[in-house]
């Protein structure tokens, strides 16, 4: 019955340990989805969107004459490079914006420490031990 269900992607080809595989697979997310641990889905379909927008950008690299002639290893390479540009870009962003934002801090943190009084006592003799009852 399982067979006929299924026939249309073809599972009738499918060996019995590949059956096996799948179900498990679909269990153990199945598993995941409904457990505390749900979060890890977004890593696995994080994954699988980047990794398909790699594909995206490696059929568009193919279809140029240009880049034609490059072996596929090159251009999964060049779309990898590539699809690094935006992560690069926010990186440069952040660390470009978080040096104005630390001179900020900087004056803001000696404003307050200014503020405030440390009142450590000082001890005369450096083996002094405090004892606490």
């Amino acid at each position: 019955m399982l067979l006929t269900i299924f026939a249309v992607i073809g599972i009738e080809t499918w060996s019995t340990a590949a059956l096996l595989g799948y179900s498990l697979l679909a269990g153990l997310i199945l598993v995941l989805a409904l457990s505390s641990q749900r979060w890890l889905l977004w890593y696995l379909f994080g994954g699988m969107a980047y990794w398909l927008a790699v594909e995206g950008i490696q059929s568009i690299l193919a279809g140029r004459p240009m880049l034609s002639e490059l072996s596929e290893l090159h251009s999964y390479i060049i779309a990898m490079g590539i699809s690094w540009l935006p992560l690069a870009g926010w990186v440069l962003y952040r660390a470009l914006r978080y040096e104005d934002v630390s001179q900020s801090v900087q004056q803001q943190r000696k404003l307050e420490a200014a503020r405030y009084i440390e009142h450590t006592p000082v001890y005369d003799d450096d083996d002094y031990q405090p004892r606490f009852h």
